[in-house]
Parts: structure tokens; sequence; C-alpha cells
């Protein structure tokens, strides 16, 4: 490999907090706008990335991802990029799910290991320790009875495609640095997809930064759901 090959870092951001987010409803494909809390999340980790020359900026086309995009990239002291909206970033569908109470899907998921369910999500890891990302999709596809709510093969294919447009596109223009905003359960399975394993157990939090560098044809863990940022004054 040449020893000048192309690097990429790819800051993958959490979008603020939102409506259903803060009321404990199920938000995958269904979307509610930021809150206050949102906002000034956003505009923290706008701060937090205002040194980062990105070279491109990539969004879900849901409007929370949207607009916190938009949000951060106010904040830059760098030229304005577009943001370029990419529906295959999307959080997981929950089909039918869409909107309930988190309660109603996740509790019989947790019930079956043996857990409570907790909205403040204190025993995810846990949970997740017991239960893989694809018996998790799988189990919410089952239990959805409009069988709406998306498989796993088809959620990690259409993120898989995405990451990797992403990254041709970077190693095209030379490498560099590249903001790509998504969703909580999304970027966990980017992890998963892209570095098995390495990322288990982790928690995004909104409005959160995780770091993937792709040198020489691998991803390498940089940082995951950093939000020291919003602590800084």
């Amino acid at each position: 490999m040449a020893a000048n090959e192309p690097v990429v870092d790819i800051y993958l951001l959490r979008h603020g907090k939102t409506m259903f987010n803060t009321t404990n409803q199920v938000q995958g494909w269904s979307d509610t706008p930021l809150t206050a809390a949102g906002v000034a999340g956003a505009q923290a980790a706008g701060r937090g990335l205002a040194s980062i020359p990105f070279i491109a900026v990539h969004s879900s086309d849901l409007g929370r991802a949207r607009s916190t995009a938009r949000i951060v990239l106010a904040q830059g002291r760098q030229q304005p990029l577009p943001v370029q909206e990419d529906e295959r970033l999307r959080e997981w569908n929950y089909g039918s799910f869409e909107g309930r109470p988190d309660a109603e899907m996740w509790t019989p998921l947790f019930a079956r290991q043996g857990m409570q369910f907790d909205p403040q999500w204190g025993n995810w890891p846990e949970f997740t320790s017991k239960m893989s990302d694809s018996a998790i999709a799988q189990a919410i596809h089952d239990a959805d009875p409009r069988g709406w709510a998306e498989t796993y093969p088809q959620i990690t294919t259409r993120l898989r495609a995405a990451m990797q447009d992403i990254v041709d596109k970077a190693m095209v223009a030379g490498g560099g640095n590249v903001l790509v905003v998504s969703h909580g359960g999304a970027i966990l399975t980017i992890l998963e997809v892209l570095l098995p394993g390495q990322a288990k157990h982790s928690d995004i939090p909104n409005s959160s930064i995780t770091v993937l560098r792709y040198q020489h044809g691998q991803y390498h863990l940089l940082k995951v759901g950093d939000v020291s940022y919003q602590r800084q004054p």
C-alpha cells in the first residue's frame, strides 16, 4: 500500500433530542422536531466540531437529522457546505410501533431476557450483552402485527451501501474529514457492520460524536458517543 494513500475520518453525529425522545415514544422513520434542548445540543456539537475542516456533509433525510446538520454547520468557521441527504442513513424502521410508547415495543424484549425495561435506558448495555443487534431487529419485525418493521438484512444493506458511497467519494476527493448525521440505532448498526464487536454495549446519546478512520481499506474506531464538548463553557 502506498504510504500517501488518502485517509478519511468520518464523524458520525446523532441528531439532537426530539419531542419523541423526550416523551419516550418509538421514533424510527416517524419524525418529530428538535426540542429546545435538542437545538442546544446540536449547537454544542457544532461548537465542538467548528475547527474540523470538513470536505463533505451527509445526512439522513429525516427532518431531525437535517435540522441538526444545518445547526452544526452554522456554528462552523469554514465555508458552508451543502448537506447531502440520503434516505439510506435513516434510523431503523419500527413499522407499526412508530409513535407508540417505547415500553410497548421494548418491554416484551427485555422480559424475554429476564429484565425490566428502563425508559431512561440505564440497563441498555446489560440488555445488549444478552441480545444482539440482529436478534433485536428480528424480534421487533416478528412482533410487528403489520409486518412493516425492517428486517436486519434490510437495515444493514442500506447502511453499508451508504457508508461505502460516502467513503468512495471522499477517497476520490483525496481524503479528509466527513460529517455524517444519522440516528442512534443506525450509528450502532454502522459500527457493528463495519467493526464487529468493537462498540458493543456502547451508548450513542443525542448530539454525540463517534469517529471512524478509514485507511488502507480498513476502518478504525477512534471515538464512540463523545459528548465531552457539551460540558465545555
